[in-house]
C-alpha cells in the first residue's frame, strides 16, 4: 500500500459551519490513520487557534502535525514541540505595523494563547476571538512593546480596503513577507515564501512521502497553493469558484461530511 499524506484546512473544510468536527469526519480520519496514512492540518489559523482542534482530531493516536499560520509553524503533537518554524523578524513586523496603520488598517497579534490588539474596536476582533476561542488583551502602543518574532501578523479592515491595499503590501515588502488575502476582511502576512503549498511539501519530505502521493482539501483563497501543488487537490462544494476551478475534484460541503465521503471512496 502506498502511504498518502492528506492535508486538511480547518475553517470551511474540516470544521462544519458550527465550528466543530463531525463524528463521521473524525471516525473516518481515524480509520485512515489506522491504515498507516498521514493526516495533517494546514490552516491559516494561528497556533493557539488550531492546537485544540488538532488535539481533538489526533487524540486516539500518538500524535500528528498541525501547520498553523499558513505553514509558518509546524507543530508535532507527539513530541510536543515545533519541527518547522519560520518567523518574521520583529524589526520588519514593526515596519509593517506602521505602514498598515498609515493605510487605516488594524493589526492583531497571536501570542501566549491570546489575541493582542492595540484597541478594543479593531475590525472583526470579536469574530476572531469567538472563532478561535481565545481571550483578547488590549495593550496600548503594542508595537513598541514587541520583544518576540512572529509567524504571522494579521491586518483587518473592511473588505474593500483590504482588497485595495494588498498589492501595496506585496510591493513594499517584496522578498520580506508574503501577504495572503485569507478572508475578505483579513490580510495574513507570513515570512517570505511561506504558504500552504510549501508547507505541504515540507511535511511530505518530513514523512518521506512522495509529493505525488499528497492530497489537499480546501475552500478559500489561502488554500490555492496547496490545492495546486498537491498530487490531488480537492475543493469543498462550498469553496469559492476560483478554488473549485483549480481543483482536481470537488467533494460535498463541510456540512455534508465532504472529506469523509471522499476518503471512504478513494482511500479506504
Amino acid at each position: 500500500m502506498t502511504k498518502k499524506l492528506i492535508a486538511v484546512d480547518l475553517d470551511g473544510t474540516l470544521l462544519t459551519s458550527t465550528n466543530t468536527i463531525s463524528k463521521k469526519s473524525k471516525e473516518t480520519i481515524e480509520k485512515v490513520l489506522d491504515f498507516g496514512h498521514k493526516v495533517v492540518i494546514i490552516t491559516g489559523r494561528d497556533f493557539y487557534g488550531s492546537i485544540k482542534v488538532a488535539r481533538e482530531l489526533f487524540n486516539r493516536h500518538e500524535g500528528g502535525l498541525v501547520a498553523s499560520s499558513n505553514g509558518a509553524l509546524v507543530f508535532d503533537l507527539a513530541k510536543d514541540k515545533p519541527v518547522i518554524n519560520h518567523t518574521i523578524p520583529r524589526e520588519i513586523v514593526k515596519e509593517m505595523i506602521a505602514y498598515g496603520k498609515s493605510l487605516g488598517l488594524d493589526y492583531l497579534i497571536y501570542h501566549d494563547n491570546k489575541i493582542l490588539a492595540e484597541k478594543d474596536d479593531a475590525y472583526d476582533l470579536d469574530f476572531l476571538s469567538k472563532k478561535n476561542k481565545l481571550e483578547v488583551e488590549i495593550i496600548e502602543d503594542l508595537a513598541d512593546k514587541l520583544d518576540f518574532d512572529l509567524n504571522k501578523l494579521l491586518f483587518s479592515a473592511k473588505p474593500s480596503l483590504i482588497e485595495k491595499v494588498k498589492s501595496d503590501f506585496e510591493e513594499k515588502f517584496k522578498g520580506k513577507v508574503n501577504p495572503i488575502h485569507s478572508m475578505p476582511q483579513f490580510l495574513d502576512c507570513m515570512p517570505a515564501g511561506i504558504h500552504k503549498g510549501r508547507s505541504l511539501l515540507e511535511i511530505a519530505d518530513f514523512y518521506g512521502i512522495d509529493h505525488k502521493d499528497t492530497l489537499a482539501f480546501g475552500d478559500e483563497i489561502n488554500d490555492e497553493t496547496m490545492i495546486e501543488m498537491a498530487g490531488t487537490g480537492i475543493a469543498m462544494a462550498n469553496a469559492s469558484d476560483y478554488i473549485k476551478n483549480l481543483a482536481d475534484y470537488i467533494c460535498p460541503t463541510n456540512d455534508d461530511d465532504g472529506i469523509a465521503l471522499y476518503l471512504e471512496k478513494n482511500i479506504l
